[in-house]
């Protein structure tokens, strides 16, 4: 488990309970914890959770001048960053009135097909992310989009799928820090001072934070 743990996340992967079940028990180890610090100690980086008790990652040791200006950028860049994993996010809860943003959340791949071919209007939406979503076509049916929206989100690491046959799937630790960062931008108005496409996506995601907030 060592090693599946720390290639993990050398690959950049959020550990939580639900995506990577076995590491996240793996670190939260007070032994096996300190044995990750001290081997990514040699690398300059360190062992970090989102929150308090949410999904292991690792970070950097601290942060240089290099790191601080990619960070700074990536957040400038929040629109190819977040904005699309935002964009689907609002169609599941359009689809799901009781949808949550939080780490754990069912969400039915059937429930969300019935829902958009009942609402026009969330069918609408969900069509105006065929450029958005990995490998899609404008020909594509409700039910072929919205399965495609599901595998991007769990190809991103949002999700996992937890049963195939009823197409099941579960929200993971990584969308607590996504929400992380809208509330981040939320109390830091003037980081985005300016940069007008990181405004309106930041913007786009007000409705998605209010929920992430409950």
């Amino acid at each position: 488990m060592r090693n599946q743990t720390l290639r993990l996340l050398l690959d950049g992967e959020y550990i939580c309970e639900i995506a990577h079940r076995h590491a996240y028990e793996y670190l939260l180890s007070d032994g096996h914890n300190q044995f990750v610090n001290e081997w990514l100690d040699a690398i300059n980086m360190r062992l970090a959770r989102v929150g308090e008790a949410g999904a292991f990652f690792i970070a950097p040791l601290g942060l240089s001048s290099d790191d601080t200006t990619r960070i700074r950028d990536e957040f400038l860049r929040f629109r190819d960053v977040y904005g699309p994993a935002i964009r689907m996010l609002q169609v599941i809860r359009a689809a799901k009135d009781e949808f949550e943003m939080i780490p754990g959340a069912y969400i039915q791949h059937a429930e969300l097909v019935q829902k958009v071919n009942d609402s026009p209007a969330t069918g609408e939406q969900l069509r105006n992310l065929v450029s958005t979503i990995r490998q899609t076509d404008t020909r594509y049916s409700n039910a072929e989009l919205m399965k495609k929206l599901l595998e991007h989100l769990r190809g991103d690491g949002y999700l996992v799928l937890v049963d195939e046959a009823t197409e099941m799937y579960r929200t993971t630790g990584k969308l607590e820090q996504l929400t992380h960062v809208l509330r981040f931008l939320s109390e830091n108005v003037d980081f985005s001072k300016g940069q007008k496409e990181q405004a309106d996506a930041a913007d786009s995601a007000d409705d998605l934070f209010d929920k992430a907030q409950k």
